[in-house]
């Protein structure tokens, strides 16, 4: 068994406000109403509401509650818009529970997604019922992956019109020897009526904004006060000791999992990572 280890409004400044954006969403809709607050699940950096489509349904079943998989502003079906940083993707987030009624949410977020839903729990702690993180830290790290080279190549690979996927794979392999990492990575792109494949996302826009996507805007004597669970993979350097302080500052009620897989944990170890999620979240109801 699995042991978990216990570590000890949109409210902004006055000032310009951020221009949000309605963000595209699956619902996979509980089998009969519960009254349980809903699951809104964020992905992360070149991710989509459809990495998570296999787990959103299977959680909709095991949780009977409505769960909501998100695009974020600059992926998938969503809109193309600057800025890329927390505060406006957490705004985002923010006019999505709003927009749809959906009152306090639980929020799970990978990476980007992860930074994103810390980030709306601690500007609006009473929309939060409880928090998930898979795999990031409230802090400014350095990425596991070569993000900057994922970006060059994919503009690469629509600057050549290559309109074949080996092809397009084999570009990728110069940069990323994981295969399914690969297969991840070409979901952003697709195939134009000319036969080539075109980015479906502002690649530019993203290769700019790695910098603040990588950081964390310190919210000095902010903290959330309800359940959160980070969960880590053992292959993946970011939910480690040297991160603690910060999630005990920010999240004093937080506990932490780890499983034995790499950054993206709930594609590596998907049953075990959702078999976390439910125990979490029916405990802390």
């Amino acid at each position: 068994m699995l042991a978990l280890r216990r570590i000890q409004a949109l409210r902004r400044p006055a000032g310009r406000a951020l221009s949000t954006v309605p963000l595209a969403f699956v619902k996979n809709a509980a089998e009969a109403p519960t009254g349980r607050p809903p699951l809104v699940v964020l992905h992360g950096l070149f991710g989509s509401k459809q990495n998570w489509r296999a787990i959103a349904k299977q959680l909709a079943r095991t949780l009977g509650r409505d769960v909501y998989s998100v695009d974020q502003r600059n992926h998938g079906d969503s809109p193309h818009q600057a800025p890329h940083t927390y505060e406006a993707m957490s705004a985002d987030i923010v006019r999505f529970i709003e927009d749809h009624r959906l009152g306090p949410v639980v929020l799970l977020g990978h990476s980007m997604g992860g930074k994103v839903v810390m980030r709306a729990a601690l500007e609006q702690p009473d929309m939060v019922a409880q928090l998930v993180v898979d795999d990031i830290a409230p802090m400014a790290l350095e990425l596991s992956h070569n993000f900057a080279a994922y970006v060059t190549t994919l503009g690469e690979i629509e600057a050549r019109a290559v309109a074949s996927q080996k092809e397009a794979d084999r570009q990728l392999a110069a940069v990323e020897p994981d295969l399914a990492v690969r297969q991840f990575l070409l979901t952003n792109m697709k195939k134009a009526r000319d036969g080539a494949y075109r980015a479906r996302i502002p690649l530019d826009l993203l290769g700019a904004s790695l910098d603040d996507i990588m950081g964390w805007d310190d919210l000095p004597g902010r903290s959330y006060p309800g359940p959160t669970l980070f969960i880590g993979g053992t292959r993946s350097p970011f939910v480690k000791p040297p991160a603690y302080p910060a999630m005990q500052r920010y999240f004093p009620r937080c506990l932490v999992a780890e499983l034995e897989a790499g950054h993206w944990v709930h594609a590596d170890k998907p049953i075990e990572f959702m078999k976390l999620v439910e125990d979490f979240i029916v405990t802390h109801e």
